[in-house]
C-alpha cells in the first residue's frame, strides 16, 4: 500500500483504483538520473515511493543551487506546475539515491477529477498548504541579514527533542538551502562553536546555548 498523504484516508483497493483509473506508473530511477529537467514542460504529479530526490535550480553562470531534497517515503512533489497553465519547470529534479517513484499523468491530475473526491481534495490542499508553509519557513532564513543568523535560523526550525539537530543534508547541501558556500557555512559553524552557540559532531549539531541562538 502507498503510504501518501495524498492517499490519507484512503483504503488500499481505493488506492489501486485510484491509479489503474488514472494511468499512473511506478518508474525507477539510478541515482544521478533526472526525473525532469529545468525548462521542461510538466507531465507528471510525482510521489517518492522509495530512495530520494534532490530539487536544483541552475543559474546564468552554470552553478547549482539546491532548493529541496525529499527523502520520506509519501513525500509528493511537482503538483503546483499542474495547476499553472503552459508553465515550465523552473528547476530541475535529481535522484540522489536509487529511487521508485510514482507518476499521475498531468491530463488526469488537472483535468478536475481530484476536485471530484472530497478525500483527495482534502489531502491536496493540505500538502499545499505544507508546502507554503515550508518556503515561508525558507524565506525567513534566506532574508535574515548575516550568514550566523541564517545558520541560527535554520538550526530552531530544525531542532527537534531537547538541544539536538540531526542533520538531513551535507554540508555543500545546507550550504545551498540556506544561500552560501560550503567554505563561508564551514568557517561560521567553527565560529559558533568557539562561541559556545553549538557542538558540532559528525552528523549532528548540539545546541549548547538556544536561547542565545534566538536572539543572534
Amino acid at each position: 500500500m502507498i503510504d501518501s498523504v495524498l492517499f490519507k484516508d484512503f483504503t488500499e483497493n481505493e488506492i489501486d483504483k485510484f491509479i489503474e483509473y488514472s494511468d499512473a506508473k511506478i518508474i525507477e530511477y539510478n541515482i544521478g538520473h533526472y526525473i525532469f529537467n529545468q525548462g521542461e514542460n510538466p507531465k507528471y504529479l510525482y510521489i517518492l515511493l522509495k530512495g530520494a530526490v534532490q530539487v536544483e535550480k541552475i543559474d546564468l553562470d552554470g552553478r547549482r543551487y539546491m532548493v529541496n531534497m525529499f527523502e520520506k517515503s509519501g513525500t509528493i512533489f511537482g503538483e503546483v506546475y499542474l495547476y499553472i497553465d503552459s508553465k515550465e519547470y523552473d528547476y530541475s529534479c535529481v535522484a540522489i539515491k536509487d529511487s521508485k517513484i510514482l507518476e499521475i499523468p498531468k491530463e488526469y491530475a488537472s483535468s478536475g477529477e481530484l476536485e471530484k473526491n472530497p478525500k483527495l481534495l482534502k489531502n491536496m490542499l493540505s500538502i499545499l498548504s505544507s508546502k507554503a508553509y515550508f518556503l515561508n519557513q525558507k524565506l525567513l532564513i534566506q532574508s535574515s541579514a548575516t550568514l550566523k543568523q541564517k545558520i541560527a535560523k535554520f538550526l530552531l526550525q530544525e531542532l527537534e527533542g531537547k538541544n539536538k539537530v540531526e542533520l538531513r543534508y551535507n554540508r555543500e547541501t545546507l550550504a545551498n538551502y540556506i544561500g552560501t558556500t560550503r567554505p563561508s557555512l564551514s568557517r561560521e559553524l567553527s565560529n559558533m562553536e568557539e562561541e559556545g552557540y553549538i557542538i558540532v559532531e559528525k552528523s549532528s549539531i548540539k545546541l549548547m546555548d538556544i536561547e542565545g541562538l534566538k536572539y543572534i
